[in-house]
C-alpha cells in the first residue's frame, strides 16, 4: 500500500480513512509504552527517559532468542550472550522468556538506580534516566549494530478490506486491540484492586501509607516491574512490523511524553485514546503531498515528526500548574557550585596550556583538541543554564546547529567574512533560545526537559527531512575564515590542520569562560542561583524570576551558538549527526558527570568525556576503546547521579588534586582561598542558599 497506488491526486473519504487506520499499529505501541511510563511516574515520581530504551533492548532479547536461541545481557567486553539452545526458540517461548527478562530487568533498574534517588531533585532523576537511555542505546549499537533488524510475524496475518478499496494488515488491528485491552485491565486493576489502591495511597502520602503498613519501596518496585513488562511487550510486538534499531530509544520519546502529558500522568484511558489519535494523525500527514502537490518536497515526512512537538507544547501550556510548583524543592540538594577566585589568571593559564598542547599534537590529536574547544563552549552553555539557574535543557546542540547553519549561509551565499559571521550567526540562536525559554516561565524540572527535547527533535527534522527550509546547507562545505586577508582557518590548500585556527578557537573559548566566571561572581549570578534554589523565595526577595530565566536562556543560547560556529569552522561540514538531539542528551550526561556547577566541569566534559574529544580519541588510538565512550558516559552519569551529583570537578581524583596544588605553589601569591561572595540582600541570600550544597573551593 502507499500513496502511489491512488491515481486521483485528491484523496476520497475512504482513502483518508485507510491512511488513518495505517496508524493503528504505531498507536498501539504508543499506548503500551505510555501506560508503563504513567505507572512509573505514579509510583515513584520518575519521568523515565530510558523507558523506550528498555523496550528496544527487550526487542533485541526476543530477536536473539527467536533467531539464534541465545540470551543476551546489557554489557560489553565480557561475554554478553549465553547459548540456551542450538536451535531457535519458538515464538511463544521466546516471548515468555523475554517478558520474564524484562520483569527482572525492571526490578534491577529500580533497585540499583531509582530507589536510591527517590528523594533526589528532579534534575538528578532526569540525569539518571538519561544515563540509562544512553547506556542501553550504546550497548545496542555495539552488540547488535546500527542497522534495523526484524523478525517473523507474531500477530495473525492477512488483511482487512476497508470500504472496498484497500487492505489494511490485520496485525494492525490486533496490536491496537491488545493495547486497548491491556490499558483497560491496568486501569481496572489500579482502580479496584488492593495493589492499585496501595499505589495511589503511597503516591499521595508516603509517610501516611507507611503508618498503615504499606511499603512505598515495594509498591514502586512492583510498578516498575509491570511497566518494564509492558515496555518489553511493546518492543516485541513492533519488531515484526516496524523493525528494531537503536534509534528506537529516542524516536518514541517525544510522542510518549506528549501522550503522558495529555493524560496528566494519571489516566490510562486518556493515554490510550491520545496515543491512537496522535498516531493516526501522523499517518494522515504522510499523504500531504497527494492532497497538496505544490507543497515543498519533504514536508510530508517532516510534519508528522513535528506534530508531537505541537502536542507537547499545547499540553504543557494548558495543563501545567505554573508558579504553584515553584517552592516545592526547597529541601532537595542541587549540585554544588564552584566560585572562580581568579578567572583572568585561570583563563591565561588555560590558554597557554592549550596552545602548548596544540603545538605538540599532530594531525588527529590536534584536530580532536580543536573539536574539544567547541564542545567546551557548548558545555559552558549548559553550566550557565542548568548549573546556575537549574533549568534542564536538552536542546543545546540544536541551538548550536542553528548557528552553524546560518554561518554556512552567511559565508557561502552572502559572503560576509569573519568575525562578523561568528557574531551574527551565534546571536541568531538567541531568539530560538528565548522561544524555548518561554515555557520555562510556567514549567520547570522534568517538564521543561520534555519541551526542550521536543524542540530538539524539530531541529533534527529540519536538518534531515525539511531541506527546503534548511536550504540544503546541511553537508555543505564551510569556507575557511579570513581576518584582514589572512587565512586563519584549519586548512589552507594542502596544509591541514593548521595551528593558527586552534589558537583562535581556544582564545575565543577562554574569553567565554571568563565571561561565565564573571557572571558567577556578579549580582546577576547570585540572582540566578536564588532562582535555582527556590523561585518563590527569590520572587519574595524582589528578584524578577521571569526576566532572570529568559536572560539565562538567551545567554546560554548565544554561548551554544558560538560553540556551533567553532564546530562548523573546524569540521568544515555541517553534519546532522554532530547536532542531533541524541548529542544533546549525551552532552547533558557528560557535563553532569564532569561537574554541572563549575567552569572546570565544562572543560573536563569537552576535553575528556565527549565523543571525538581529545581524551577519547587518544584512548581509542592507543587502546582501541573509543567505541565504548557512550557506554562509559551513560554508566558514569547514572552512577554520578546516585553517588556524586556534584561531578568530577567538585571531587577530583587525589592525584589530580596533588598535582594542582604543586602547580599552584609555582604561581606568585598562590591561588588562595576564594573570597566569600556577598549576596545582594539577606532575603536573596536566604533564597539562594535554601537548598544548595556547600560551595566548593575546587
Amino acid at each position: 500500500a502507499g500513496p502511489g497506488r491512488f491515481r486521483n491526486p485528491m484523496l476520497s473519504l475512504s482513502q483518508i480513512i485507510y491512511f488513518l487506520l495505517l496508524g493503528l499499529a504505531t498507536g498501539g505501541i504508543y499506548s503500551l509504552l505510555s501506560t508503563g511510563l504513567i505507572l512509573k511516574y505514579r509510583s515513584s515520581s520518575v519521568v523515565d527517559f530510558g523507558h523506550a530504551a528498555v523496550a528496544m533492548f527487550i526487542a533485541y532479547v526476543y530477536i536473539e532468542l527467536h533467531t539464534y536461541g541465545q540470551l543476551v545481557f546489557p554489557w560489553v567486553v565480557i561475554p554478553h550472550t549465553i547459548t540456551l539452545s542450538n536451535h531457535p526458540f519458538g515464538t511463544a517461548l521466546s516471548i515468555l522468556i523475554a517478558l520474564v527478562y524484562s520483569a527482572l530487568f525492571g526490578a534491577l533498574l529500580y533497585l540499583a538506580v531509582f530507589r536510591p534517588l527517590r528523594h533526589a531533585s528532579q534534575l538528578i532523576r532526569v540525569s539518571a534516566s538519561v544515563g540509562v537511555m544512553v547506556y542501553l542505546q550504546a550497548i545496542a549499537i555495539l552488540n547488535f549494530g546500527s542497522i534495523s533488524v526484524a523478525t517473523n510475524a507474531i500477530l495473525p496475518g492477512g488483511t482487512v478490506k476497508i470500504l472496498g478499496i484497500a487492505a489494511v494488515p490485520a496485525a494492525y488491528f490486533w496490536l491496537a486491540g491488545i493495547a486497548i485491552v491491556l490499558s483497560a485491565i491496568v486501569a481496572a486493576a489500579y482502580r479496584f484492586t488492593r495493589f492499585g489502591l496501595a499505589t495511589r495511597a503511597a503516591a499521595e502520602n508516603e509517610q501516611g501509607a507507611a503508618v498503615t503498613g504499606l511499603s512505598a519501596d515495594r509498591i514502586a518496585g512492583g510498578n516498575w516491574v509491570i511497566a518494564s513488562v509492558l515496555a518489553g511487550f511493546a518492543g516485541i510486538l513492533i519488531a515484526p512490523i516496524d523493525q528494531v534499531a537503536p534509534t528506537f530509544a529516542t524516536l518514541y520519546l517525544v510522542p510518549l511524553f506528549g501522550i503522558a502529558l495529555i493524560a496528566r500522568f494519571r489516566s490510562f484511558g486518556i493515554a490510550t485514546i491520545a496515543a491512537l489519535v496522535l498516531a493516526m494523525a501522523q499517518s494522515e500527514l504522510y499523504v500531504l503531498n497527494i492532497l497538496f502537490p505544490s507543497l515543498p518536497s519533504g514536508w510530508s515526512q517532516a510534519l508528522p515528526q513535528v506534530l508531537p512537538f505541537v502536542v507537547v507544547i499545547v499540553a504543557m501550556m494548558l495543563l501545567s500548574r505554573g508558579i504553584g510548583a515553584r517552592g516545592e524543592e526547597t529541601t532537595q540538594r542541587n549540585p554544588s557550585l564552584g566560585y572562580p577566585a581568579r578567572p583572568y589568571l585561570t583563563a591565561a593559564a588555560a590558554f597557554a596550556a592549550g596552545v602548548v598542547a596544540m603545538a605538540l599534537f599532530h594531525d588527529l590529536l590536534y584536530e580532536q583538541l580543536v573539536f574539544s574547544t567547541g564542545m567546551v563552549c557548548i558545555a559552558l552553555s549548559v553550566v550557565v543554564l542548568t548549573g546556575y539557574v537549574g533549568q534542564i535543557s536538552l536542546a543545546q546542540m540544536s541551538l548550536a546547529a542553528v548557528s552553524a547553519l546560518l554561518l554556512t549561509h552567511l559565508t557561502v551565499n552572502v559572503g560576509i567574512g569573519f568575525p562578523f559571521t561568528l557574531l551574527i550567526a551565534s546571536l541568531a540562536a538567541v531568539p530560538l533560545g528565548l522561544l524555548i525559554g518561554l515555557p520555562a516561565l510556567r514549567l520547570r524540572g522534568v517538564n521543561l526537559a520534555v519541551v526542550t527535547l521536543a524542540a530538539a527533535s524539530v531541529v533534527d527534522v529540519i536538518f534531515t527531512d525539511w531541506q527546503s527550509f534548511a536550504g540544503g546547507l546541511a553537508g555543505l562545505k564551510v569556507p575557511s575564515p579570513t581576518l584582514i586577508g589572512w587565512n586563519i582557518g584549519i586548512a589552507d590548500g594542502p596544509h591541514y590542520p593548521r595551528l593558527i585556527f586552534g589558537i583562535v578557537a581556544i582564545g575565543i573559548v577562554c574569553l567565554v569562560g571568563v565571561m561565565v566566571a564573571r557572571l558567577r561572581r556578579s549580582a546577576t549570578g547570585r540572582m540566578m542561583i536564588a532562582v535555582r534554589s527556590n523561585e518563590r523565595a527569590a520572587a519574595a526577595a524582589g528578584i524578577d524570576v521571569a526576566r532572570t530565566k529568559l536572560f539565562a536562556f538567551a545567554l546560554s543560547a548565544w554561548i551554544a551558538g558560538i560553540g556551533g560556529c567553532l564546530l562548523a569552522y573546524q569540521g568544515r561540514i555541517v553534519s546532522p549527526v554532530t547536532f542531533s538531539s541524541q548529542s544533546s542528551l549525551a552532552l547533558l550526561a557528560v557535563v553532569m558527570v564532569a561537574g554541572l556547577g563549575r567552569i572546570a566541569g565544562a572543560v573536563v566534559a569537552g576535553v575528556m568525556l565527549t565523543a571525538n574529544g581529545l581524551l577519547v580519541t587518544f584512548l581509542n588510538v592507543q587502546l582501541g576503546i573509543g567505541n565504548y565512550q557512550l557506554v562509559v558516559a551513560g554508566l558514569a552519569l547514572t552512577l554520578t547521579a546516585i553517588a556524586n551529583p556534584n561531578g568530577i570537578a567538585a571531587n577530583p581524583p587525589p592525584p589530580l588534586v596533588w598535582a594542582a596544588r604543586r602547580l599552584a605553589q609555582l604561581i606568585p601569591g598562590g591561588w588562595g582561598p576564594p573570597p566569600r561572595p556577598r549576596l545582594a540582600s539577606s532575603a536573596a541570600g536566604a533564597a539562594g542558599g535554601a537548598a544548595e550544597a556547600p560551595v566548593s573551593k575546587h
